[in-house]
């Protein structure tokens, strides 16, 4: 979501905008990316678009798995899948990098990959535990 000055305090009003623009983003061919992504990106993709789109992950690469996604070598062969960048993956979670004097902070809405495995919720799978903080998280942030 871009870099923000040291004075940046996140409203929700921030949140419904990065929420739209995720929607927008999750609306192009690189949602099959988010999907197989899994874990909270996954589920991040699933509260914009919902279970009916579920369906088409498996219907095969998108136009954009070329330019954008990953080269795979297997068995002298060449492949390609969707993938995600860091850049993507980070405005999926809602990242914003806050500029201070000598650093900038990293913070976003939801937690990055990095932190979702190393959190204690993260089994490999969505759990009832994963949903459960989930929909409180999304509610907190909607209060």
């Amino acid at each position: 979501l871009g870099h923000r000055l040291s004075s940046f305090q996140a409203v929700y009003a921030d949140y419904a905008v990065y929420e739209q623009l995720r929607h927008e983003f999750m609306n192009r061919p690189r949602a099959r990316a988010a999907f197989l992504h899994g874990g909270l990106v996954w589920r991040l993709a699933l509260h914009s678009l919902g279970f009916n789109h579920l369906p088409s992950v498996l219907d095969g690469i998108s136009t954009e798995a070329v330019p954008f996604g990953h080269l795979l070598f297997w068995n002298g062969q060449t492949y390609y899948d969707d993938g995600l960048s860091d850049e993507e993956i980070d405005f999926i979670c809602g990242t914003y990098y806050i500029e201070k004097p000598q650093s900038t902070d990293v913070v976003s809405w939801w937690p990055r990959p990095n932190a979702w495995e190393a959190s204690g919720l993260y089994l490999g799978f969505w759990s009832t535990r994963c949903e459960d903080w989930f929909q409180k998280r999304l509610d907190n942030i909607r209060e």
